[in-house]
């Protein structure tokens, strides 16, 4: 199973989103299929395109969350919003399993 680290993000406009994009993170949703809130996090660009990560991602359907509260969740990717020609995730959205 595959481990990513991940940060609560509290800002949720535009203009913060693109300041995260500038500085290198990537924004996500954890969406829940129960009564539970989503999520929004924050992600590391690198973490997310080293090259065996990026493999991973697509071979396995289960990933591992461990946010900055020390509290892991198990999640599923529902869709990779890519940049139109750059190789970069713009916005990741997961389900909680």
């Amino acid at each position: 199973m595959l481990t990513i680290k991940a940060n609560l993000r509290i800002h949720q406009k535009k203009s913060a989103t693109r300041r995260l994009r500038k500085q290198n993170k990537c924004p996500a949703i954890i969406y829940s299929k129960d009564n539970e809130q989503n999520l929004s996090i924050i992600l590391n660009q690198n973490d997310i395109l080293h090259p065996d990560i990026v493999a991973q991602l697509y071979k396995n359907n289960l990933i591992l969350l461990f946010l900055e509260n020390k509290k892991s969740i198990t999640v599923k990717i529902q869709e990779i919003q890519y940049h139109p020609f750059k190789p970069k995730p713009i916005h990741i959205d997961f389900i909680r399993i």
